[in-house]
Formats: structure tokens, C-alpha cells, sequence
């Protein structure tokens, strides 16, 4: 159920991304009756992206590779150079100060190009959030590419992490 609810969540990142607030930063949105959202985005750039249901303790996360894993379509599908489809399984590094949770993930192609972005649950309780949630820095790590945008105002990744706990 909790898988379920963060998947909802997840295909709502997106959206959330597209309508930061600011262009160039964070955003955080914590309405009462639909999922969270916490997102940075920067001008021509995909965005890095969080989302939860309200309390479920789960939290769905989206960053942008530079690796392309998709190659072509075949039969309207997204496939790698081996011939299979996506998405692609990958683990995921989360780090914040000390703490560093991996976790397995997978790697989704945009329907459109192809691009592909890492997909990952994280749960609110894990120490790497927490750390999070004090200094506003997180890096990702997967498919040996490094992601670290610009820190959060803690303030609001605080509140973010406070509406999915």
C-alpha cells in the first residue's frame, strides 16, 4: 500500500517541479488535502524532485542523469543497448553530512527523448533525511554520477519532511 501511494506521489513530482515557485531554486508546497512536494529546478535543466502523501513516512525522489540508458524504441517502448526495457534497476547513494543511505531505486526513460531520471523511496525516518532536514544539503549518487544541487533553506525541507512523517 505505502509502494502504492508513493508511486502516486512520484508521478506527481513532475508537476510540482514544473510549477516552483521560484525558477532557479527550491520550492516546497504542504497542502492539507494532496501530496507534498519539495523540488529544486534551475533554467533549462530537469528538476530534482520530492514528493509524499501526508504521515505515510515515505518519501518518492527524482533526479536527472547524464547518462542516457535508453538507446531506441521498439515497439513504442524505451529500450537499453542489450534490448531491454526500461525502467532499469539502479542503487541509489542518499548523503547528507555523515549519514549515507543506499537504497535500491531504478532508472525511468522520459517518454519523450529518452532522458533518463533515477527514481527512488526513501523513508522520513532514515538518518540521512534527518541530516537533511538540519542542513538542507543532499547528494545523490547513482550509476556513478554524482547530484548535488544547491542547499535547501532547512526551514523548508523541515516542513516538507514534517507532512510526510
Amino acid at each position: 500500500m505505502k509502494t502504492t501511494a508513493a508511486a502516486a506521489a512520484a508521478a506527481l513530482i513532475l508537476a510540482s517541479a514544473a510549477r516552483a515557485e521560484t525558477p532557479g531554486g527550491w520550492s516546497v508546497e504542504t497542502p492539507k488535502d494532496a501530496p507534498a512536494r519539495l523540488a529544486f529546478s534551475a533554467p533549462g535543466l530537469p528538476p530534482v524532485a520530492f514528493a509524499c502523501e501526508r504521515k505515510s513516512g515515505l518519501v518518492a525522489v527524482r533526479f536527472p542523469l547524464q547518462r542516457r540508458y535508453a538507446e531506441r524504441q521498439a515497439a513504442g517502448v524505451w529500450v537499453d543497448d542489450a534490448g531491454l526495457a526500461g525502467p532499469w534497476p539502479v542503487s541509489i547513494a542518499y548523503e547528507a553530512g555523515a549519514d549515507r543511505t543506499v537504497l535500491r531505486g531504478r532508472v525511468e526513460p522520459d517518454q519523450a527523448d529518452g532522458a533518463s531520471t533515477a527514481v527512488g523511496e526513501i523513508a522520513t525516518a532514515a538518518p540521512v533525511l534527518k541530516s537533511f532536514g538540519k542542513t538542507g544539503a543532499l547528494t545523490f549518487r547513482a550509476a556513478g554520477e554524482t547530484v548535488s544541487p544547491p542547499p535547501a533553506k532547512p526551514g523548508m525541507v523541515r516542513k516538507f519532511l514534517g507532512a510526510c512523517r
